[in-house]
């Protein structure tokens, strides 16, 4: 016999999103009653209760074949103990060729408080009984690349050189060598915002462990007009690096670096000590990651991903030290792209996703690319059912929509997540949202067709945020404003809240890119 879930929430906030005919979504406390009814030969009932005081939101999710819905539920705070008698009278079940039916007589909730009352909202919803399945055995990112800087999980050390010039000498020089070790190696509550080694523990979930050693002042051979004169016509980085190498080959022993025992040093960062070109001025003074270009070897290992960055940016925003250049460009060591549009005027695909640390170097790293790292795995989702997740900072709960799982991630389909506020993104929000919400990703990540020469965007994937027509990731915008087209920053209207449904009041029939309906 089919088994029929009735799920009756305690609602505990005030606000209740949903998502896909239908992904419908609810907010609700930790104190939760699941009722499950199966039906065989006799009808049981159990009843489990979970019960927590803090107001921390989850999400219940409604999916079914083309919506994703969002309905409003009100409630006040939540209660300090819970107390609940569920009474069933009779429950009988019919079974013809096509349909199955269920009556059930009577169903009552009570729920008390030892120390105030509080007004709450009950549910009662059924389901067809499918859930969410947590796939295994399919590939990641790094699975895919050629070559692999940083590991994207474990325990990882980083060689950091901080380099001046002659003609661009440091001065403080030992405050200068402590705030490099602090943008990297420093706590949460060393810093206005995170050090590198705090910001991906987070982020990771506690999966990705960077820390770095700290060698300099260095004083290159050449002066800094020498390497700016000959940087379009020679590899005056890997020249550079090579050089520093040599010099402390006989203080450091290189097999450290190398997590993985891929033969290549993991991740090399050499921090420069001159002026910054943010408005003009040779492309060599910016922060990017490359690739080392010769073939030496330093007890047997080879440099290969490098970071290339000045030391201005540690002082950006007044912070006494911010680390978030670093953060960004390690995205690139461990693999990722960048998400932002490097020709927004083009006729290709225009904004970038508009948020988010692959694009504007701030906030969490978002959820397509921690799938894409094993950092989370996704619910997938492939058929009618009830889901319940919590805000994605917290877990890493994602919702991966999808007409059918074949096994990859590198394919097309959509990411649901709970946004909220706090943690990664709480301190950044210029370019990010400020509001909790649901946003709603269109991914499209294949990679069968490799690496297009004709693109500007060097990218395994088929797609990217720059020059091919559809975008490998993007944001569903709530509001339907096309805002992240046109200025390439997400508003807090982006966000799916109460009433807002994906496939009618939002983008009605929205589609794949292959133009078969999406929902």
């Amino acid at each position: 016999m089919k088994k029929i879930f009735i799920f009756l929430f305690i609602i505990i906030l005030n606000v209740s999103l949903a998502a896909c005919d239908f992904i419908s979504t609810t907010q609700t406390s930790p104190t939760t009653i699941s009722t499950e009814i199966s039906s065989e030969e006799s009808s049981s009932l159990t009843t489990s209760i979970s019960s927590a005081s803090s107001t921390t939101a989850q999400t219940t999710t409604s999916v079914s074949n083309s919506q994703i819905t969002t309905e409003e539920i009100t409630s006040t705070e939540s209660t300090t103990e819970v107390s609940t008698t569920t009474e069933l009278i009779t429950t009988q079940t019919t079974t013809s060729q096509s349909t199955t039916t269920t009556t059930t007589s009577e169903t009552t909730t009570t729920t008390t408080t030892t120390t105030h009352t509080t007004e709450t909202t009950t549910e009662s919803t059924t389901t067809q009984g499918n859930l969410p399945f947590i796939p295994e055995g399919y590939n990641l990112l790094q699975d895919e690349l050629e070559e692999i800087g940083i590991p994207a999980t474990g325990d990882v050390k980083v060689l950091v050189f901080v380099v001046d010039f002659s003609d661009s000498a440091m001065t403080d020089a030992a405050q200068k060598l402590l705030d490099v070790n602090l943008a990297f190696n420093g706590s949460s509550n060393d810093l206005v915002y995170e050090s590198l080694n705090s910001y991906y523990l987070k982020s990771s979930f506690g999966k990705l462990n960077i820390t770095a050693d700290i060698f300099g002042v260095y004083r290159a051979s050449q002066p800094a007009q020498y390497y700016e004169d000959n940087y379009e016509d020679s590899y005056v980085e890997s020249d550079l690096i090579f050089e520093i190498l040599t010099y402390y080959d006989d203080q450091i022993n290189f097999t450290d670096y190398d997590a993985n025992n891929d033969g290549f040093i993991d991740g090399i960062y050499i921090i420069y000590n001159y002026p910054v070109s943010y408005d003009s001025g040779s492309d060599l003074w910016w922060a990017y990651q490359y690739y080392y270009l010769y073939n030496d070897l330093f007890d047997g290992m080879n440099p290969n991903f490098y970071t290339w960055s000045g030391m201005e940016f540690f002082y950006e925003n007044n912070e006494p030290v911010n680390a978030r250049t670093i953060i960004h460009e390690t995205g690139h060591m461990l693999g990722l792209e960048d998400y932002y549009d490097y020709y927004p005027y083009d006729n290709f695909n225009k904004g970038g996703l508009g948020t988010y640390m692959m694009d504007y170097t701030l906030g969490d790293h978002d959820p397509f690319s921690k799938i894409l790292l094993g950092w989370i795995t996704p619910l997938v989702v492939d058929k009618t059912m009830t889901v319940d997740i919590m805000p994605h900072i917290e877990n890493g709960e994602v919702l991966l929509i999808i007409d059918e799982w074949n096994n990859t991630i590198f394919d097309e389909y959509l990411l649901v997540a709970y946004y909220t506020p706090e943690g990664l993104n709480e301190l950044d929000q210029e370019y990010i949202f400020t509001i909790p919400g649901i946003v709603i990703f269109h991914i499209s990540a294949a990679i069968d067709n490799g690496y297009n020469p004709d693109s500007y965007y060097y990218s395994i994937f088929n797609n990217n945020n720059t020059d091919s027509f559809d975008k490998l990731i993007k944001i569903i915008e709530a509001d339907m404003g096309g805002d992240i087209e046109v200025s390439e920053i997400v508003e807090n209207s982006d966000l799916f809240q109460t009433g807002d449904i994906l496939g009618q009041n939002i983008y009605p029939n929205y589609k794949w890119y292959n133009l078969t309906f999406a929902v």
